[in-house]
């Protein structure tokens, strides 16, 4: 069943991104939008969509609404693409694990720059 969840998992992210590149071109979404995740339950009845955007909080919330009010329609879209008996009801979630690598990153440019600097 574990292995099954996984498949649907990587599935869902592939056909997801897919759809809202194809949804972004309509101006719906604030920045770049990405699909970073997605968790299925064992029972396979929701499902968690992480995803991140490239852009201003603004952007983000703008994205944050627009995938709330969209959330049907997805499911719509894949029920008629995937031909699976069950879709699982999506939610969507803000990642900012780009965002906390991009300030680790960061901090480690700092480090470097005073050890070259300190020699």
């Amino acid at each position: 069943m574990i292995d099954r969840i996984k498949r649907l998992e990587t599935l869902f992210l592939e056909e997801i991104n897919t759809l809202i590149t194809k949804m972004s071109a309509n101006g719906d979404f604030g920045g770049i939008v990405t699909i970073t995740a997605v968790h299925v339950s064992k029972d396979l009845t929701a499902a968690k969509v992480f995803f991140s955007v490239f852009g201003s909080p603004e952007d983000r919330k703008k994205t944050q609404e627009a995938l709330a009010l969209l959330r049907k329609e997805i499911g719509a879209r894949l029920r008629g693409r995937l031909h699976l008996k069950r879709i699982p009801s999506f939610t969507f979630e803000y990642d900012d694990t780009p965002e906390k690598a991009a300030r680790v990153e960061s901090i480690f440019q700092i480090i470097d720059k005073e050890k070259t600097d300190g020699k």
